[in-house]
């Protein structure tokens, strides 16, 4: 079964965001309790295979399923999935029409301790999982709702993009399904997200050359300072190649990858840049005018220390029993 996990890490703090939507208060479920992973509401008892004796509560709203291991559900969570839904929808129904019509289910923790116990078997350096084929996505509560958010954000992300790959049975370059995890988790927040406000630190000097980036796999890098670099970089790229007004062309390009398209081919047709040096440049010339209003551009300041990554497990089309042990 794929899954995709997203790494633990600490960012700066964020500020205040206008919402553009308005949005339906969530509708709150009786509080049932169900044991193990329940394969529908109100279902008692461990499944086979499954170990941990967890309780769930679950919360309803109008697209989410929640399931909470505490007997009280973090604070208005429905409410605060259902603002960041309008978010989600507007920039990835085009990649996951799915989503307006079958609720996802959201599993939360009480805290890291039951997680890493948990039936879901996660990393220990993860803090989500997002499991394709049942729609579902692993978190646990760390009693920070901005940070439960982003984390969701994340997951929801490969969700919903994961499955637009994966109708043609492929999987999405690295960059680019982790870039968008991190635009959506940053989007997430209310005010300047911290990987927006974080990108204008990262200096030239740390940059990953274009001509390689793309080809690059995380697992190559060596230190969590370059993990967290890459990350960074990845975010970057995906927020200049899907600005505003830019959503056709994006969806464009991301088609063309997933029917086995060259990054640079598919640049050229989409965006009509020619190779990996000119979007270098015409990216580093962006990544400064946009910067450059509120703290001085892309070269003036000193490189972020605030990045603590652990290195991050990815994807694959690899099945395995839903809920049991590896």
């Amino acid at each position: 079964m794929p899954r995709s996990a997203c790494p633990a890490y600490q960012l700066p703090a964020a500020g205040v965001l206008t919402l553009f939507f308005l949005i339906l208060p969530a509708a709150a479920g009786p509080p049932v309790a169900v044991y193990g992973i329940p394969s529908a509401p109100g279902v008692t008892g461990l499944p086979s295979g499954v170990t941990h004796s967890a309780v769930w509560h679950i919360k309803a709203s109008p697209h989410f399923e929640i399931y909470h291991e505490s007997s009280w559900s973090p604070a208005a969570i429905g409410l605060e999935l259902e603002r960041m839904y309008s978010s989600m929808r507007l920039n990835l129904a085009m990649f996951a029409p799915w989503m307006v019509r079958e609720k996802t289910k959201i599993y939360i923790y009480s805290g890291q301790k039951s997680y890493l116990a948990g039936e879901f078997d996660p990393p220990k350096w993860s803090k989500g999982l997002a499991f394709l084929s049942r729609k579902t996505v692993v978190v646990y509560d760390t009693g920070d709702m901005p940070q439960l958010k982003a984390v969701i954000a994340h997951e929801l992300t490969h969700l919903y993009f994961e499955s637009y790959f994966g109708e043609k049975l492929v999987y999405p370059p690295q960059w680019l399904n982790e870039g968008l995890a991190v635009f959506m988790e940053d989007n997430s927040y209310t005010g300047a997200g911290p990987w927006g406000r974080a990108l204008p630190y990262l200096s030239k000097e740390r940059l990953i050359g274009f001509d390689r980036f793309f080809t690059l796999k995380i697992e190559a890098l060596p230190s969590e300072r370059q993990i967290g670099d890459w990350y960074l970089q990845s975010y970057g790229i995906v927020s200049y190649l899907y600005r505003p007004q830019q959503r056709l062309q994006f969806k464009n390009f991301c088609a063309l990858l997933r029917n086995g398209g060259k990054v640079e081919t598919s640049l050229w047709e989409v965006y009509r840049i020619k190779d990996t040096l000119e979007f270098e440049g015409k990216w580093l010339l962006w990544a400064g005018n946009d910067t450059s209003k509120q703290n001085g551009g892309f070269y003036s300041l000193k490189p972020s220390a605030s990045f603590n990554f652990k290195p991050a497990q990815f994807s694959s089309f690899e099945f395995v029993p839903f809920g049991t042990k590896k």
